[in-house]
């Protein structure tokens, strides 16, 4: 019987969040003008009626997250997804023109948001002044909200690409706190499965042909709030059969680079797997086409009573080099061998900007949850130490971390802001 993890059903890509203050803009650089934090797994408000001909609409609290986001009167801005795409992509100036009874907000709307605000998923809420990711909240003022335009749109600004300096600092940043995110969660749903199965679970399920069939990033599926596509997925064939390309050609966002294309399907992260580590190569077998998961409790894998070097010091996964594509479903992995070369080469670990002023870092998570950022210089025979569960080693980490950059847990939720280039124009900019 396959195990079904309990909790709320991952939602599309929402990202809503930040928007800051409205000071000039340097020349040759952008700024975020005001801000708020995301919020997960769904938008937390709906657009439950609209009077197109009155400019009109009410929006209701979907009773999950923050409620009306600074439920007052006058100026607002309402975040919704202009395409079938259900990906948030435009942040429309509103008034709030009334709270009602139960917390409904009646908002107001410019004739130039007409067919953007709809029924639907949305956030509406009252920004706050500055980059709160860079310190605590200020009320935007009034004033500030009714000098943006009426519609911001994602991208808008240099045709969706920062200019260089600190717009591509700003990006690799963001992007770098997405990506400790991912590992993060994808450790918390590795941590799940040993609770249901008392086992890591194997990095490879090799096939009754003795072939790799299936990756742990299939496993974890009912633990990263996706049984649905874990039901879709057929165990009793091969990953690249053709029933399961068709689940490996979705975009499931904890596993992909953020990097990367949002439509690409390739994977941004790989478990190390070698001899002494977390993920033992010999992986789990299927003696027939029908034994799974039975094959998943047969014979004996590391659990956290083996893990003696202690899982503060033990790597679990980390970044995949850009040049390697791997498909999400694919039993493809980091093998830690006499050849394993490190960090910053293709078949090692992978090493990513991660906008700290450093150049190209790892990011590894670690078997106790904690992302680290590892230097791309790092002598390989040191990430080896890092590696394994019991070989006695004792590890300096600060031989290995970045200096000024140590393990870090990622630095609060994503954002989305709307950023001001020097030449008036304005971009939402989504993490």
């Amino acid at each position: 019987m396959r195990h079904r993890a309990t909790g709320l059903v991952r939602a599309a890509a929402w990202a809503l969040g930040s928007l800051a203050c409205l000071a000039p803009v340097a020349r040759g650089e952008e700024r975020v003008v005001m801000s708020y934090p995301r919020f997960a797994p769904e938008p937390p408000h709906r657009i439950t009626a609209v009077d197109e001909e009155r400019g009109e609409a009410r929006v209701e609290s979907r009773g999950e997250g923050p409620g009306i986001f600074g439920a007052t009167e006058g100026p607002a801005l309402l975040i919704v997804a202009a395409g079938v795409d259900g990906v948030a992509d435009r942040a429309v100036r509103v008034e709030v023109a009334e709270i009602l009874e139960g917390g409904v907000a009646r908002i107001t709307f410019p004739r130039t948001a007409v067919g953007l605000v709809k029924p639907g998923p949305a956030l509406l809420g009252r920004p706050f002044a500055g980059d709160l990711s860079q310190g605590p909240p200020t009320p935007v003022p009034t004033s500030v909200i009714r000098r943006l335009p009426d519609v911001v749109t994602r991208g808008s600004v240099a045709d969706g690409t920062a200019r260089g300096g600190a717009g591509d600092r700003a990006r690799a940043a963001a992007q770098g706190r997405r990506s400790m995110n991912n590992l993060k969660q994808i450790c918390l749903a590795f941590h799940n499965y040993g609770d249901t199965y008392r086992a890591f679970p194997p990095a490879v399920v090799f096939g009754p042909d003795g072939k790799p069939w299936h990756s742990w990033r299939v496993l974890l599926l009912p633990y990263l709030e996706q049984n649905e596509l874990y039901e879709q997925y057929d165990f009793s064939e091969p990953w690249d059969s053709p029933k399961n390309r068709q689940v490996a050609s979705k975009v499931i966002d904890v596993y992909r680079d953020p990097a990367r294309r949002e439509d690409d399907p390739a994977t941004g992260y790989a478990a190390l797997v070698g001899k002494g580590a977390l993920f033992a190569p010999e992986g789990a077998r299927m003696q027939s086409k029908d034994d799974f998961p039975a094959c998943l409790t047969r014979g004996k894998r590391p659990f956290f009573q083996d893990v003696t070097d202690g899982t503060s010091t033990t790597m679990a996964f980390a970044t995949v080099p850009a040049e390697r594509s791997i498909p999400w479903t694919k039993p493809d992995d980091i093998v830690v061998d006499g050849a394993f070369p490190g960090i910053g080469k293709p078949q090692g670990i992978g090493a990513v900007d991660a906008g700290i002023g450093a150049g190209p870092v790892a990011l590894a998570a670690f078997a106790d949850g904690a992302v680290h950022v590892l230097a791309a210089d790092t002598d390989p025979a040191l990430v080896r130490k890092l590696i394994t569960r019991n070989g006695g080693e004792l590890v300096d980490f600060a031989e290995i971390n970045v200096k000024g950059a140590r393990i870090t847990n990622p630095a609060g939720p994503p954002m989305v802001k709307i950023v001001a280039g020097d030449d008036g124009a304005y971009r939402l900019e989504m993490e």
